[in-house]
């Protein structure tokens, strides 16, 4: 199973060589990527991570699409893979991810958060409506 993960690079210049994976830029980029993130993979998803690959650099800073294959039985879910990548933009190095650009599949990562804080928020409310019944 193969799921799309993008991610953007603010501190990274975007140049039109990016655009060319035949190209030094682009190549020595994509290994710097790969080299780093695969070893976190693994470690975080044991046996059903099988590969992570750079598809393309696009620009606006820049912004790095991925594809990482995982065992089709044991895929991590999409919220998984985001938290790894934000766990993970703390000891890269030779560039960055900003985390609130983290989208696995489309599904932004910044949207997991408001949705933990929605359930979280209705179950403050419930308890306090609780609460106040029995006074």
């Amino acid at each position: 199973m193969t799921k799309r993960v993008t991610f953007r690079s603010v501190q990274g210049t975007f140049t039109s060589d990016l655009l060319n994976p035949s190209s030094a830029a682009y190549m020595n980029r994509a290994a710097m990527i790969v080299n780093q993130l695969t070893p976190i993979f693994q470690r975080e998803f044991g046996t059903s991570f099988k590969s992570l690959k750079v598809v393309s650099f696009s620009n606006g800073s820049i912004f790095n699409t991925l594809d990482s294959v995982f065992e089709s039985t044991s895929a991590p879910s999409d919220t998984q893979i985001a938290r790894v990548l934000i766990s993970a933009a703390s000891i890269v190095t030779g560039f960055d991810i900003e985390t609130s650009s983290i989208t696995v599949n489309g599904i932004s990562s910044s949207g997991v958060s408001h949705k933990i804080s929605l359930v979280v928020a209705c179950c403050l409310v419930l308890l306090s409506w609780l609460l106040s019944s029995q006074q």
